[in-house]
């Protein structure tokens, strides 16, 4: 079975851009810096196990929004590993990233196929244009969606788009089907065992963290008709943003460099800071 993509997906990506020092790599993840992301992914995963396994419904029900607030900070690791995997070893890849789609409600290979091989290739395009951005922001006359149309669009639509993305790419489809047989058989497991804590652990938070990660993403472009990298991303270098989300704030260095490792962005960042216009760079963690 494949591997996710791992490299510069995009046709903008530069191909010039200076030989930077690796973070330090590991035995078995690839690089030392996925401790936290790892040790997060899992930690909370067995959260959620000790909750469908020992909690009576009525805790569970009052777990689903801890369990929905903690998986939104697993989503930008999930998006993460889908551009650069985790281990060395392919098997423990795919296992990880059964831990990353309980929790945030995106199945293994659907990040690769709508957001590294849709979007990463045209973001730069909205609508009317033919080939429009698979996170569009804008309707069919070009004028641009609000917040909540867009993210109920991109909620309903992603999965139609993974699938149009898919055609064009049958080998990374063909993985994205068969991670559907180990996914949907701990998901069948789990409701066999126990219907209504598999909902309210799993199913109901990874629908909220999805949601919210279709939220989320509007903020990252939206408003811009971008010629170029440097016009049509909103950065964040909040630290405590970028803490949490393992540097996802710096986005413009991640459009430029997508096959780059998280620690690197926040170097990207300054070596390209000067291009991007002030406005686009935000030191908040919300808000502008």
């Amino acid at each position: 079975m494949t591997t996710a993509i791992d490299v510069d997906a995009s046709p903008l990506a530069d191909a010039h851009a200076p030989v930077r020092r690796a973070p330090a790599k590991g035995k078995i993840l690839r690089y030392r810096a996925d401790r936290r992301s790892v040790t997060y992914t899992l930690g909370l995963l067995l959260l959620h196990l000790a909750a469908f396994f020992l909690a009576p419904a009525w805790v569970a029900v009052l777990l689903v929004v801890p369990f929905s607030i903690a998986g939104m900070f697993v989503a930008p690791l999930n998006h993460h590993h889908q551009h650069l995997n985790t281990f060395h070893a392919v098997w423990l890849n795919r296992v990880y990233e059964l831990a990353l789609s309980l929790q945030t409600g995106l199945g293994p290979y659907g990040w690769v196929l709508h957001h590294n091989l849709g979007h990463h290739r045209n973001y730069l395009n909205q609508r009317p244009h033919p080939q429009p951005d698979e996170s569009r922001w804008t309707r069919a006359d070009g004028a641009t969606m609000n917040r909540v149309e867009y993210t109920v669009k991109l909620l309903i639509s992603h999965q139609f788009d993974i699938y149009r993305v898919g055609r064009n790419y049958p080998r990374h489809w063909r993985s994205f089907l068969l991670m559907k047989i180990p996914l949907w058989g701990v998901l069948g497991g789990l409701l066999y065992l126990n219907p209504v804590n598999a909902l309210l652990v799993f199913l109901l938070p990874g629908l909220v963290v999805l949601t919210h990660t279709c939220w989320a993403t509007y903020e990252h472009h939206a408003g811009y008709h971008g010629t170029s990298h440097y016009d049509a991303s909103t950065n964040r270098t909040s630290s405590v943003y970028n803490f949490l989300t393992c540097n996802l704030g710096y986005h413009t260095a991640h459009h430029k460099r997508p096959g780059a490792h998280w620690s690197l962005l926040p170097q990207i960042h300054e070596e390209i800071k000067h291009e991007i216009p002030d406005e686009m760079i935000l030191p908040t963690f919300f808000g502008r």
